[in-house]
């Protein structure tokens, strides 16, 4: 359930230490706490020595960079001539990176909790007395999952209106959580029906959309529904902006709404599109004269014309407080599935996401390639992000500098054609902050990975903020983030924290804990990272708003695969910022230089094979007790290295039952 700011500061202390099957270790604490390295499930070429220690063979430090498909620009080393970075204060000789003597008893296992204590409970169903409205199917889908096309061929939103109507008459703003929601309940119809097509809809405060196990709700493949004025063609083409489209579920300014139950909501990313226009001139068409689709828009807007999608998002919340999604599945979105922006409160429990699925993966694309997590670009999961400043907003009374806080993402599956989750923090000191956000007990598949950023420059013009603590004076624009025993697997990217001197700030107090990484399998066009934290995201101009990551910690981390990894601080003398797609812009280049250096700690995180590449560069990197086997050891340019005396030895975690296929059908073939 979506838990009040009241209840925030007791839950994310809970968060940080949860007590489930196996003890979790608290990340404040990751200083003190020894972690050894014993590798006991799936192997590598970091072997035991026979003294029972962990021999470290990984190969060389490579000096360039792993350039990436999402993040092309990751800086390779600075020159010589970099200002230096201050070292911290080594607790012990720095210099021996090697792993203590690992015990025989087995580490966390990752990927198999289902319960947590320190989690608030999970939500329920709502009860038969909430029933407000029930709608019955009218329409049958395929059994591959898609729509026949005679479902809009005479209408191309046939329930946009009678699901709008029920929810609109259920709206109830005495609500005081899910339990007093009121609820419109989708369900199978007579003969089989089992699925609705609508438009955009906007979802009241109090009232839970609840769609029945076996039922579908489908988006309208028709961009004139979506467009924000009507009559004007903003959807569905290609422009400098994106903000053409309303979302198929929008909530805003609402509490305590939610959607919820076993079925799905299906975006139709990869089917052709039609208009309610005769001859609509705004209608995309491929070389072959047939209509684009949602996905084809996209790879033609980002990938061709360097431009931007005017694509539909599946769900948008816009400020508000407490929305709740539980058990449903979403997939195939048009872009990105969940944006929660600028709300006090909201749950994602048991959420399935997985685009594109096995119908439309046997479909190709306007230029012939099949569908797939490569090319149906933006489709990003979940996106916790802060919102600008608003003037009024009755469903957060007090709230209104845009922050997005207390955001709880469990037990959630994610496999899709983005970032599988990024919280970001506003794209300008104006926008508010990020805070409180824990993600718990969840698994990914392919995708971008776990992100935070680009977006991080709000600030809410440097207010104070009781919810946020500074850090020497400056209030984070995205802080006190949380994750823990999360399974990654198939992604291009693992850990990840991305900006740019264009739309960055302060990020400070980030903890994972307890995580398996299994990256993609590289290729000539796909250098997959397990861990990158690079302040050199995009090739934009420099609006002096510079990238600062701070008090990041990663404790109890296993990479099973080969892959690269990027260190790096913020430096405005590093060469690529002089680079192609880089300019000074109207700030200029300042003198002195901003030096920014990525402050992290390393404790107990394995890779249990050499590194493809090694960068890093302007990087304080603390090496907690249960140490590192990453080769760390004489990277230069501005690096400091130091470790914390070991102490007694603990196992790293265990993956061995982490990486298990996407849950449940989905059409989905089983992943990796």
């Amino acid at each position: 359930m979506a838990f009040s700011s009241d209840k925030a500061s007791s839950f994310l202390d809970g968060a940080r230490s949860p007590r489930t099957q196996s003890a979790f270790i608290r990340p404040g604490l990751i200083g003190t706490m020894s972690i050894a390295l014993t590798l006991s499930a799936c192997g590598g070429s970091i072997s035991p020595t026979g003294n029972g220690t962990v021999e470290n063979t990984t190969a060389p430090v490579v000096a360039s960079a792993s350039q990436n498909a999402d993040s092309p620009n990751v800086a390779g080393d600075t020159s010589s001539d970099t200002p230096p970075v201050t070292p911290l204060t080594p607790a012990s000789d720095a210099s021996d990176n090697t792993p203590p003597t690992s015990p025989t008893t087995p580490g966390f296992q990752v990927g198999t909790t289902t319960s947590d204590s320190a989690l608030p409970p999970e939500p329920t169903l709502p009860a038969t007395s909430q029933l407000c409205a029930t709608l019955n199917a009218d329409l049958t889908a395929l059994p591959n999952g898609l729509l026949p096309d005679s479902a809009d061929a005479s209408n191309t939103a046939p329930d946009t209106t009678r699901i709008q109507n029920a929810l609109t008459s259920c709206t109830n703003a005495a609500s005081t959580g899910l339990a007093t929601n009121k609820v419109v309940h989708l369900m199978a119809g007579p003969g089989g029906a089992n699925a609705f097509l609508s438009g955009p809809l906007t979802l009241p405060s109090g009232v839970t959309l609840w769609i029945d196990g076996g039922v579908t709700l489908y988006a309208s493949r028709d961009p004139r529904q979506f467009d924000k004025a009507k009559g004007t063609a903003s959807c569905g083409v290609i422009t400098s902006s994106d903000n053409g489209c309303n979302a198929l579920i929008t909530a805003a300014k609402t509490s305590n709404s939610a959607v919820m139950g076993d079925g799905t909501i299906d975006g139709r990313g990869g089917s052709p599109l039609l208009s309610s226009i005769p001859g609509d001139p705004a209608l995309l068409k491929r070389p072959d004269g047939t209509a684009m689709s949602w996905w084809d828009i996209g790879w033609q807007a980002n990938v061709v014309q360097n431009a931007s999608q005017n694509n539909p998002r599946l769900i948008q919340i816009n400020n508000g407080r407490n929305f709740t999604l539980y058990r449903i599945t979403l997939q195939n979105a048009p872009k990105f599935h969940v944006v929660p922006s600028g709300i006090d409160g909201f749950t994602a429990w048991g959420v399935k996401i997985f685009t594109p699925t096995t119908a439309y993966e046997a479909m190709t694309n306007y230029l012939g390639a099949p569908y797939s997590t490569l090319n149906a670009k933006n489709t990003d999961g979940i996106d916790p992000a802060s919102s600008g400043p608003i003037t009024s907003n009755p469903g957060n009374p007090g709230k209104l500098t845009g922050d997005a806080s207390n955001i709880l993402i469990a037990y959630t599956s994610i496999r899709t054609g983005d970032d599988n989750i990024a919280i970001k923090g506003g794209t300008g000191t104006v926008n508010g902050r990020t805070y409180n956000v824990t993600i718990a007990h969840s698994h990914f598949y392919e995708g971008h990975g776990m992100s935070i950023g680009s977006e991080s420059a709000g600030s809410d013009n440097g207010m104070a903020n009781a919810d946020v603590a500074a850090l020497d004076g400056v209030y984070p624009s995205v802080s006190n983030v949380n994750v823990y025993d999360l399974v990654m697997d198939g992604a291009d990217n693992g850990l990840r924290i991305k900006s740019d001197w264009s739309r960055s700030g302060l990020i400070a107090n980030i903890h994972y804990q307890n995580v398996c990484i299994r990256t993609a399998d590289p290729t000539a066009a796909l250098k997959p990272q397990a861990l990158i934290f690079s302040p050199y995201y995009s090739p934009t101009t420099n609006a002096g708003l510079y990238p600062n990551f701070r008090n990041i910690s990663l404790d109890g981390i296993r990479i099973v695969n080969a892959s690269g990894y990027t260190f790096q601080g913020f430096n405005t003398t590093n060469p690529i910022l002089a680079g192609k797609g880089w300019s000074a812009g109207t700030a200029g280049l300042p003198n002195p230089p901003v030096v920014n250096p990525l402050q992290i700690t390393l404790n107990n995180v394995v890779a249990d094979v050499a590194p493809l590449s090694m960068t890093a560069a302007d990087a304080q990197i603390g090496v907690g007790a249960g140490g590192t086997n990453l080769p760390l050891q004489g990277l230069g340019n501005g690096v400091a290295l130091t470790q914390t005396a070991s102490g007694a030895a603990n196992p790293p975690v265990d993956c061995s039952l982490a990486f298990v296929p996407f849950p449940g059908s989905l059409g989905a073939r089983a992943v990796r």
